[in-house]
């Protein structure tokens, strides 16, 4: 065949695959959009009232990062579980865009933003910190632990402490991701009020922070950290990675051609690492993080399950904060009298430990969430934002 007839049949090809693709993907999310708008609480092409769905995976998450902390207790440890992480980014990049952007664009001051999110976080934040540095006082006088207690101080600021080595957030581990958390939200509002809130904009940012992850992961062949002194830097790409990714899909949360630049992104990954000669270590987190995760988050908010729109993953979605921020000080305190009490080491006694750790976890949890979580929330922001109730004369809104 002449070079140029063969240069035209493949460009033809070319042509018909990308024609066949981009029917399958619109025939894929016509198919969506018909299962999610019964009864998914979707009104006019927009999502209303809670997502129980994402709650429920929120609470799941927490536990399964509990379970990765605590092998002493479970009897097992699920080796990748602190992918968690990323999947609470990616949710908090979704609930962020859905709860603040607009207000944000439409002039939210950057004061009362900062009130919602502080009196969002801080109180059990602060609670699971002191009970972390309680218990380690105590064991401390029995030299039973070597918790570096001078970075209560910075760790009270929702700060890291940046020591020579060792955890950033000694006393409360899961910490970390807090300080990251937030950290991200008030570069976002900035990021919002200079006009960067378009689709072409979320996917800029979350192109840049894939590359410059990846391009980190790839150079020292592994995944990244973010929890000690010497990689939170890593921490905070991981929060950009899975932050941006959220708001890219709160973004396209109505389109199922988003799935297909995952799933593109996730093929990229694999590639840029199968170059350089790794096929099982990073390969697989790469494809969960840049393709499972973000299709988890799309799909349980467009199909919307029975089994995670009940009142068990409802209760899961309350409790999940407080899973994730008192897992650490409880075992602390439980560890030793559950090891007492169930000394052997086989798998009935792990059983039965994992049960009654679990059972106080959730009630604690659950404590936490009625009696201190919302109550305190109500009562930080009336008290912070009682000087803004009668606004002087030539204020701004």
């Amino acid at each position: 065949m002449h070079p140029a007839r063969r240069r035209a049949a493949a460009s033809s090809d070319r042509h018909i695959c990308l024609v066949l693709f981009a029917g399958a993907v619109r025939q894929f999310d016509r198919w969506i959009s018909g299962v999610s708008m019964i009864g998914a609480g979707m009104k006019s092409g927009h999502f209303s009232g809670r997502i129980v769905s994402l709650d429920g995976l929120r609470g799941l998450a927490a536990m399964l990062v509990a379970v990765y902390h605590l092998p002493v207790i479970f009897g097992f440890k699920i080796t990748h579980a602190y992918l968690a992480v990323d999947f609470f980014f990616i949710l908090s990049g979704w609930v962020m865009a859905h709860s603040y952007e607009e207000r944000i664009r439409l002039g939210m001051p950057f004061r009362d933003f900062l009130y919602n999110r502080f009196a969002r976080l801080y109180p059990l934040y602060a609670v699971a910190l002191l009970a972390a540095l309680a218990v380690t006082l105590v064991k401390s006088r029995i030299g039973a632990t070597s918790a570096n207690i001078a970075c209560f101080v910075p760790n009270a600021l929702m700060l890291p402490c940046l020591q020579d080595d060792g955890p950033t957030f000694p006393l409360n581990g899961p910490s970390w991701s807090i300080f990251v958390e937030v950290s991200i939200n008030l570069i976002w509002f900035f990021a919002v009020r200079m006009g960067m809130h378009g689709l072409r904009w979320k996917l800029a940012l979350h192109l840049c922070s894939a590359l410059l992850l990846w391009g980190f992961a790839v150079w020292m062949n592994r995944y990244l950290t973010g929890y000690e002194s010497d990689d939170v830097h890593e921490g905070l790409l991981r929060g950009l990675l899975g932050f941006t990714g959220g708001l890219l899909l709160f973004q396209c949360r109505m389109h199922a051609w988003i799935l297909a630049y995952f799933a593109a992104l996730a093929l990229g990954v694999f590639a840029a690492f199968y170059a350089v000669g790794d096929t099982v270590d990073v390969i697989p987190l790469g494809l969960v993080v840049m393709g499972v995760l973000p299709a988890t988050v799309w799909l349980a908010a467009r199909l919307r399950p029975a089994i995670l729109e009940g009142q068990a993953a409802a209760f899961l979605g309350d409790c999940s904060y407080a899973i994730y921020l008192l897992h650490v000080p409880l075992a602390m305190v439980l560890q030793k009298p559950l090891r007492l009490m169930l000394p052997s080491t086989g798998i009935s006694d792990y059983i039965m430990k994992a049960t009654i750790f679990t059972a106080i976890l959730l009630v604690v949890s659950s404590i936490s969430y009625r009696l201190l979580e919302v109550p305190a929330r109500r009562w930080l922001l009336r008290w912070l934002k009682r000087d803004l109730r009668e606004p002087a004369a030539g204020s701004l809104p």
